[in-house]
């Protein structure tokens, strides 16, 4: 199956068994608190993989026009009737875009990039990236970047304990074949910041690094904490005060990666 057709599959279940999740919730309204700052009024921001819409949909109600880019043709139609379905159409621009396969950057320079939950974690041609978004991005602006890391302590420690150690260690070798609902598979690759900032030079200027998913469980745990209300107050408070912070940063189901293009370009 190819990677347009798995997450074709997948956008008919994401709502329900992803997004609506309340740790999912809390986990993207952390991110809309980093992304708010960054972004103003009449800005154009470039989403890679939007999936549902969610985040391109948050933007736009905020004033900022976005190109949300997704390889699935059925999650850019999903996009596409929310953001009509809430008179946002104006401001969001749904994009065909495969990650793999990076096409020619001929608009005009946006304000700033962003990608939520892992998008780019489907490619392992960081520098690629990187180059494509020196031509997309203007100078001084913004990009960041959520990574699944390739360590999560919960996932380690869960899986671990209920024996399911080939889980509990997929991420140690770098990469492995992640599979979706509905039997789909594609191969996830799990770059470290460092990588990451060193495939970004000599364009982009690294910023900081922050956890997100430290305290709170990846989303094959989600019902653990989901079920249990009572817990998810103290490790709310653990993520928002420890995070940011290391060595937890480096424990942490996705890390957000902030970088501010440079002068240079391609």
């Amino acid at each position: 199956m190819s990677n347009t057709a798995a997450f074709d599959t997948l956008a008919a279940v994401y709502d329900r068994d992803f997004a609506e999740s309340p740790v999912s919730r809390w986990l993207r309204e952390r991110v809309w608190s980093w992304l708010e700052p960054r972004f103003q009024v009449g800005d154009t921001a470039f989403e890679i993989g939007c999936a549902s819409g969610i985040d391109a949909l948050w933007m736009a109600q905020h004033g900022v026009k976005v190109i949300a880019a997704d390889i699935s043709p059925f999650m850019l139609e999903q996009t596409r009737a929310k953001a009509e379905a809430g008179n946002l159409g104006h401001l969001v621009t749904p994009l065909l875009f495969d990650l793999n396969h990076l096409p020619e950057w001929h608009g005009e320079p946006v304000d700033g990039v962003y990608s939520n939950f892992g998008p780019v974690n489907c490619t392992r041609d960081w520098v690629g990236l990187g180059r494509f978004l020196a031509k997309a991005v203007k100078p001084g602006g913004y990009v960041g970047l959520g990574i699944i890391s390739p360590f999560c302590m919960w996932e380690t420690l869960w899986h671990g304990l209920h024996l399911d150690f080939r889980t509990a260690f997929r991420r140690f070798k770098r990469e492995t074949i992640a599979t979706l609902p509905g039997g789909g598979e594609l191969p996830i690759y799990y770059p470290s910041p460092r990588q990451f900032a060193r495939a970004f030079q000599p364009y982009f200027q690294f910023e900081r690094v922050r956890g997100l998913g430290v305290f709170l469980p990846p989303s094959d745990a989600f019902g653990v904490v989901d079920k249990r209300p009572r817990i998810m107050k103290p490790l709310i408070a653990a993520e928002t005060h420890l995070a940011d912070t290391w060595p937890f940063r480096t424990w942490t189901d996705h890390y957000w990666i902030e970088f501010t293009r440079g002068e240079n370009g391609p």
